[in-house]
């Protein structure tokens, strides 16, 4: 879900304690078997939450209820192996330094369909793609979307998110959930 660079920082450093592991894989095994709604899918990783309001040209300010990718292993894991992603909710990924355009980011491991937006350092949307789950098993058979130019922040939603609130290029997005 996240910079290609990171996944083997990530994979090399990641620990997951064993109660983590067992709910990992029991969501795993629940959703394997039909039975999603039965168990609530639970994080390997923890992640802050924020509000962010997204400014749009046209229609009032809409807000979203985020969590938070800062850490090298939180941007590997991003909404992977989710089986689904709350109507209102998304994950944005924050950088402590400039992005370059050709770090992109794969739907690997992820099961359900979204759209991103690439900001630059204001929180202006440069780019939105949308990006459909990968069913390849190794990495190297996904594609990557790739922005084409430098960013300092991605917001990933459900699929059709944006759209149906008039989110595009040049909208802007508030981290803290202020001016609604």
């Amino acid at each position: 879900m996240t910079a290609g660079r990171d996944l083997g920082a990530a994979l090399t450093s990641v620990t997951i304690d064993l109660r983590t592991a067992v709910a990992l894989v029991l969501s795993l095994a629940s959703s394997a078997c039909g039975n999603e709604a039965a168990t609530p899918w639970v994080s390997p990783i923890a992640f802050d939450t924020m509000s962010v309001t997204i400014h749009t040209e046209g229609t009032a300010p809409v807000r979203l209820l985020v969590e938070v990718a800062r850490t090298t292993e939180q941007r590997a894991l991003g909404l992977g192996l989710r089986p689904m992603l709350d109507p209102e909710s998304g994950m944005i990924f924050l950088y402590d330094s400039i992005q370059p355009g050709d770090a992109g980011f794969w739907m690997w491991r992820t099961r359900i369909p979204l759209d991103i937006a690439f900001m630059d350092s204001a929180g202006a949307v440069l780019r939105i793609f949308e990006m459909q789950p990968c069913t390849a098993v190794y990495l190297r058979g996904c594609s990557t979307y790739e922005p084409g130019v430098p960013y300092w922040s991605a917001l990933e939603v459900n699929s059709g998110w944006f759209e149906a609130r008039g989110v595009a290029e040049g909208s802007l997005v508030e981290l803290g959930g202020g001016g609604g």
